[in-house]
């Protein structure tokens, strides 16, 4: 058998976030379910049409979720239906970071509605993607050559190479928020985010003859 070495190649990149991911909730509690649901329909339309004033594409919205259940109150003396609950929630993705907070105080301002996020992200197409990938390639080189070294051998060319699980690190907000009266737009920082890269390579060893 061939004496082979096989070694893992990370790296981290630390790049601003391209887009981020809001998840805004309508709610709406009433003694009959229909009178839930067509309030919450009410709200999302006017909802959509602070994002169309806002210059926020039909494309990046998504509705994410359409429930209509009864609450009860649990006491001692049994529970007691307090009405029907309707939940809307529709996802965001908004690529103009100035934005957010002005979606996320008039959402919570005329809408009484409740925001999760903002969920930073990295775009796909981002070139820090394959630099992250160049980078934990080489990575793997130097560590083979280290090793190679420590044994007496020299390294040979690569045998085979694979890319294993690398995730991101996500800059998330907290859960669902409500704002209440804010001045002015709500200030947000988007800070920078990782973006990591692993591989794992097999090289050959080559030895003098003795």
């Amino acid at each position: 058998m061939p004496a082979t070495v096989r070694v893992h190649g990370e790296a981290a990149i630390r790049v601003e976030p391209d887009d981020a991911l809001l998840v805004i909730a309508l709610t709406a509690i009433e003694d009959r379910p229909g009178a839930a649901l067509s309030d919450v329909s009410t709200r999302t339309q006017a909802l959509a049409a602070i994002l169309d004033r806002l210059g926020v594409a039909k494309a990046d919205r998504s509705t994410t979720g359409i429930s209509v259940e009864e609450e009860f109150d649990h006491s001692s003396r049994g529970r007691r239906s307090v009405g029907h609950r309707a939940v809307n929630r529709m996802s965001v993705r908004m690529t103009d970071h100035e934005l957010i907070g002005q979606v996320i105080v008039e959402a919570t301002e005329q809408l009484a509605a409740q925001v999760e996020g903002p969920h930073w992200a990295i775009a796909r197409s981002n070139p820090a993607r394959l630099q992250a990938a160049r980078e934990a390639a080489a990575d793997a080189r130097r560590r083979a050559q280290a090793y190679a070294e420590g044994v007496g051998a020299r390294l040979g060319p690569p045998l085979k190479l694979s890319e294993t699980q690398a995730h991101m690190g996500p800059r998330r907000g907290g859960g669902f928020i409500a704002v209440a009266a804010a001045a002015g737009p709500l200030p947000l920082e988007a800070g920078e985010q990782e973006v990591l890269a692993s591989v794992q390579v097999t090289f050959a060893l080559e030895f003098d003859d003795q």
